[in-house]
């Protein structure tokens, strides 16, 4: 297993894998995918290869002052808005699925994110997956509030804040 960071949110193969991931994943909800999301341009893609085939990717992205930015949804200020990191989205090729790739690409987003100085880690899940929330609240996640984002989708608004070193 090999995990590789790229420097961009618009990773042509990890979009990809986002398509067929909500393509073959049955229950539509659990999965907030748009064609036309564009992610914020500030963040990284984490990929996990199996030999040369591309079987998971994460996205870390640092929303800054956006709209989207999910501090909003808490009450944060603007001083502490600028540090949210948004563990933003992630798929797993079905046929790998059940390896702990989400944690393993979520752990390592979570590292990055507090190297580099981001306090508030936050995502959103869907209250029903299961799978996702467990994974989540693992590694320390707690459920802030429920409401609904993404054009109407219900989801879970989801918190780790964390010591940050800059």
């Amino acid at each position: 297993m090999e995990i590789i960071r790229v420097n961009n949110t618009k990773d042509k193969d990890a979009w990809l894998l986002f398509e067929k991931t909500y393509n073959e994943i049955e229950n539509k909800e659990f999965f907030a995918f748009d064609k036309e999301y564009t992610p914020p341009k500030d963040g990284f893609t984490y990929k996990i290869f199996d030999n040369d085939k591309l079987v998971a990717c994460f996205l870390l992205t640092f929303p800054h002052l956006d709209e989207e930015n999910l501090g909003y949804d808490i009450g944060l200020c603007e001083k502490d808005l600028l540090k949210v990191a948004h563990m933003d989205s992630v798929a797993v090729d079905s046929s790998y699925r059940g390896r702990g790739y989400q944690n393993i690409l979520m752990r390592k987003a979570e590292e990055d994110a507090i190297k580099l100085g981001y306090k508030y880690l936050m995502c959103t899940i869907h209250p029903d997956n299961i799978y996702s929330m467990q994974n989540a609240l693992k590694l320390g996640y707690k459920n802030i509030l429920t409401k609904e984002k993404y054009g109407g989708k219900i989801r879970a608004i989801m918190l780790k804040e964390v010591a940050s070193f800059s």
